[in-house]
């Protein structure tokens, strides 16, 4: 049965008293959801002061001059209806007319006890339907009059009235309860006064009344539909829209990612503010009635708050991409750190769905997140691209992983909350003593996915040279990446003393192939020694020996200046290394040249190259400006000796 159904109305003297007994008892009159919403009504008070301002506390009046009295004021201003309205009147005109309505039910009271067949009784009750029709039109009024808040959630503060105005009503009840300012940042809750402190009271006064004569259900309705229509406006404001799955499956990534923005400014707003103030406004008007209260906020505000909700979930059942991710984790974490709010601003019995629905989606965009990092650690092993970055330097693919990674590490408490507790390790400690999150082993094996691709890809180069230094290059961005950000909380100084090896092998493996063929010519092995001595060596081997070198050495250096090392340090680190094996031992040969009986004073003319010249070029590789570095290298290397 809806809830204006829930009073009915009886014609007839003996109906009349049944009515009333039933209104005063609560036993038959109430249906079951108005049983449920108001329990309180047993415990209403009886006694209500004097029956009118004629009939002062204490003098003894008869029946018939309270009627009259009551009579007298209530039919006063339904013939003045049209031209004003009670509580637009004065203070005491209002409080008057109040006066009149707790002084019928006291006299029905007393008439059902001791004179039940009386036609004062069916006055009475005529006058008190009256009183309650007009009390409705009152309510709906001043409700409609009062739609706007008295202050923006960015004015400030909220409260305009002083604790001692906010004390006491005309009930003698509380009205400064919760009724105070606070700080209008969205980031805790932010209460706004939805209407004047005046306008509460009344309404206060009036659904008090109200209720208490059996007119809750209209009460009810008249609230439910007034503020409903508030908050839906002020959703639409704040840009509130409700978005079906399919349609956020077809939306284009920008125009999706401005909603999913809005929807977080939004949503912190709506619960943090709207549905905050309006809960205050609802145990301010209907203080004292506890299921009408949480009746009326349920369903003012349960379908505003599920519209919001449907967004998130929406997202949440969306296609799962990795440019989403970080929007996902973006409203999961507005979400939880809503939790508690929504805990507290949604705490009846009645908007229980509203709390298990958030926590239901909350669990549902961190199962979206998860799966949307699995589709990127599938989208790393799937990427097979045949192209090759010149000069060995940084993958696309490793820059793009390694930067996804960093913004992934800006949510590690979001996706640790989401991913668990920590799991069980190998029994192999960090230096710290921290043993690997679920979330470190995750991020550890999207980095091996990562190494395993660019393996798979520096096998595209034919030179093995250029092979290692393109896994050098690639391995120490990502050591470089991890080791400047919250990646190495993760993943720890294990794995960044490990990789930092692995570059260390990678440069080695990369000098031995590089430079190796030079450093051959070098050698002792294969020259001729006649009767020990060093005037016995093979001059025609040493010459052989140094046109190969020089050779080789013009090929490598010319090669690899057009290779890169973006790494400063590790450019500069590589640079010393492959000077201090080639300088040395080009020197010591050059000694032996120039020793040798047969050279004599003319070895000088067979030696191309200075050692300093040579060093020098060394120390101006891998800059990968072929067109410049490597000819003018050729060119200037030529020039230092002419033979």
């Amino acid at each position: 049965m809806e809830i204006e159904e829930v009073i009915g109305r009886e014609d007839g003297v003996e109906a009349m008293v049944h009515h009333i007994v039933r209104s005063l008892s609560l036993s038959e009159r109430m249906t079951k959801d108005m049983l449920s919403m108001i329990p309180t009504l047993d415990n209403r008070p009886s006694a209500m002061g004097y029956l009118s301002p004629a009939n002062p506390p204490g003098k003894s009046v008869s029946l018939e001059t309270n009627l009259a009295s009551a009579d007298r004021i209530i039919s006063f201003w339904e013939s003045n209806s049209s031209k004003a309205m009670l509580f637009q009147s004065s203070r005491k005109e209002a409080s008057e007319y109040l006066a009149v309505v707790d002084g019928l039910r006291r006299l029905m009271e007393n008439l059902v006890a001791t004179h039940n067949t009386s036609d004062k009784l069916v006055r009475a009750q005529r006058l008190l339907e009256t009183s309650m029709a007009r009390l409705e039109k009152e309510f709906d009024r001043i409700l409609s009059a009062n739609v706007k808040p008295t202050m923006a959630p960015d004015d400030g503060n909220s409260s305009h009235g002083s604790s001692d105005e906010l004390s006491t009503d005309e009930d003698g009840g509380s009205s400064s309860e919760h009724r105070r300012g606070r700080s209008s940042n969205a980031d805790e809750i932010c209460e706004i006064d939805m209407m004047p402190l005046d306008a509460v009271l009344d309404l206060r006064s009036i659904a008090k009344r109200m209720v208490a004569n059996g007119y809750g259900s209209e009460c009810v309705r008249i609230y439910g539909q007034t503020r409903k229509s508030v908050i839906e406006d002020c959703h639409n404001r704040i840009g509130v829209e409700r978005l079906r799955a399919s349609e956020v499956q077809k939306m284009e990534w920008e125009i999706l990612d401005l909603k999913i923005k809005n929807w977080i400014r939004s949503v912190r707003i709506a619960v943090r503010i709207l549905f905050a103030s309006e809960k205050r406004l609802c145990d301010e008007i209907f203080s004292g009635l506890n299921n009408v209260r949480d009746y009326c906020f349920a369903e003012v505000v349960k379908g505003p708050m599920m519209k919001l909700l449907a967004f998130a979930e929406s997202m949440a059942k969306s296609k799962k991409s990795s440019e989403r991710l970080f929007r996902v984790l973006d409203m999961y974490e507005t979400l939880w750190e809503l939790m508690p709010d929504i805990e507290n601003v949604y705490c009846q019995e009645s908007c229980a769905s509203v709390r298990t629905q958030a926590s239901t989606i909350l669990v549902r965009l961190g199962d979206s997140a998860v799966e949307i990092i699995t589709v990127f650690e599938n989208a790393i092993q799937a990427e097979n691209s045949k192209t090759l970055v010149p000069g060995g330097t940084i993958h696309p693919l490793t820059g793009y992983v390694m930067n996804y990674l960093i913004f992934l590490s800006d949510y590690k408490e979001t996706l640790m909350n989401i991913t668990g507790p920590n799991a069980p390790s190998d029994g192999q400690d960090d230096e710290f003593g921290t043993r690997p999150s679920t979330l470190s082993a995750r991020l550890g094996w999207i980095i091996i996915n990562l190494q395993c691709n660019l393996d798979l890809k520096s096998n595209l180069y034919r030179d093995v040279a250029l092979s290692n230094l393109f896994l050098m290059n690639n391995l120490n961005y990502i050591v470089s990446k991890v080791k400047g950000s919250k990646l190495l909380g993760l993943l720890g100084y294990g794995w960044l003393r490990k990789n930092q090896g692995e570059v260390r092998q990678y440069a080695e493996n990369y000098e031995r192939a590089a430079w190796m063929k030079a450093l051959n010519y070098l050698r002792n092995e294969g020259i001729h020694v006649n009767g020990g001595s060093s005037s016995g060596l093979s001059q025609r081997a040493m010459k052989d020996r140094l046109n190969g070198f020089d050779s080789a050495i013009e090929e490598a250096i010319k090669k690899h200046s057009a290779w890169i090392v973006p790494d400063l340090q590790l450019r500069e680190e590589l640079r010393i290394s492959v000077a201090e094996k080639i300088i040395p031992a080009y020197r010591f040969f050059l000694g032996r040249f120039r020793k040798s009986s047969e050279s004599g004073s003319h070895s000088q003319i067979y030696i191309k190259y200075m050692p300093e010249d040579l060093e020098a070029h060394l120390l101006d590789l891998f800059h990968g400006d072929s067109s410049s570095l490597s000819s003018s290298s050729g060119r200037s290397l030529k020039e230092k000796g002419g033979r």
